[in-house]
């Protein structure tokens, strides 16, 4: 089949969101459409390449099926750690590989093994397998068809990371939103109760009524911190959405302020930062939404957070008019202190204007002992 006929069938993995699903679907297009007898995906599980078999399709047996993949073993941990396609012709006679998996190929009947990595952006999501129970040679073309869909799965797979994201930086974002109501609301009404009840203690006669409004007075103030724990769990985020969470906020509050539309847009999970580096990129965004409000003239602004080059990237771009505004423009004494600021944390700042209109502000700040990357 061409490149545009998987295309096609790889199409409908997109809306899947999520990684078993997308690795089984392209599993099934491996099996069905390359004519690979048997075909597998396996996730990655761990920071050192480990890897994990979750869909097998053409299988014989169940022994594929969960098979976990050390960095180097085999022929997948092998591509997994060259991040390049590996193939041999016959397994279990194979000089080029490891036999840790012996047992199970056997069990399959297999011989010729084909890996691709899934890699995009230069991170690493996954395995794709392709096998015959024949010992077949793998041409150039099945090493092409294998890797081209590998990429695509690699995509996928992002969507649904990000897609995970962005419903846990919802829920936790929620979370801080109903916190806050809670104590404007339920909170203040319990002190105004606590205030009353203090009031009505103090002037009334010793006898019965004292003793409730005493009894009272030390339900509302139990209630009263009860609530300040609860609202106070409710607001805290982990630490590794504590960004993106943050930033929401910071999005529909400009929104509400702007009447701009704002949205904010997680790439898979991020790396994480030390309190300056979060705190940089929070100040910057907030500053760059500052600019688009006051000189963009925009319809909408899109912030995004991304892992990059062992770091957090973030982008704030708008379809605004304000032009290519740079960092030595006069009118951009606030993008000027905030690539001071980045560049005081190892990172960088650019700004430039979109082939579209608008503008895009983008920056970059390192995770613990990542190397700094050359700015665009």
């Amino acid at each position: 089949m061409t490149v545009l006929g998987i295309d096609s069938e790889f199409n409908a993995a997109l809306p899947l969101l999520d990684r078993t699903a997308a690795l089984r679907h392209s599993a099934e297009i491996v099996h069905r459409v390359l004519g690979a007898d048997l075909a597998a995906g396996a996730n990655r599980i761990a920071e050192d390449d480990t890897m994990k078999v979750v869909a097998v399709v053409g299988g014989r047996t169940e022994e594929l099926n969960g098979l976990v993949v050390g960095p180097q073993e085999g022929l997948g941990g092998q591509a997994a750690v060259l991040r390049r396609t590996a193939a041999v012709e016959d397994y279990c006679l194979s000089r080029a590989i490891t036999h840790d998996f012996d047992q199970p190929v056997r069990a399959e009947g297999l011989r010729a093994v084909m890996a691709a990595p899934i890699v995009r952006a230069h991170r690493l999501y996954g395995l794709l397998y392709a096998a015959r129970r024949v010992p077949v040679p793998w041409t150039d073309r099945d090493r092409t068809d294998l890797l081209g869909l590998a990429r695509q799965t690699a995509v996928a797979m992002e969507v649904a990371d990000s897609a995970h994201e962005m419903a846990e930086v919802a829920v936790f974002s929620e979370r801080q939103r109903l916190a806050i109501a809670l104590h404007d609301s339920v909170g203040a009404t319990l002190f105004s109760l606590r205030v009353a009840l203090t009031s009505a203690k103090a002037s009334s006669e010793l006898g019965p009524t004292l003793e409730l409004l005493t009894d009272a007075l030390a339900l509302t103030e139990r209630a009263t911190s009860e609530l300040r724990a609860q609202t106070l769990s409710l607001h805290q985020s982990p630490e590794d959405k504590a960004l993106a969470v943050a930033l929401q906020g910071d999005c529909r509050d400009f929104a509400e302020r702007a009447g701009v539309a704002a949205e904010l847009v997680v790439l898979g999970d991020l790396p994480l930062l030390d309190v300056a580096r979060t705190d940089v990129l929070r100040r910057t965004a907030r500053e760059a939404l500052l600019n688009v409000e006051k000189h963009a003239a925009a319809h909408s602004v899109v912030v995004s957070l991304y892992r990059a080059q062992d770091g957090v990237g973030m982008a704030v771009a708008d379809d605004g008019t304000a032009g290519d505004i740079t960092l030595e423009d006069e009118r951009g004494l606030g993008l000027q202190v905030m690539a001071e600021r980045v560049e005081r944390v190892g990172g960088w700042l650019s700004c430039a204007g979109n082939d579209e209109g608008g503008g895009t502000v983008r920056v970059w700040v390192p995770a613990a002992r990542a190397f700094r990357p050359v700015a665009p």
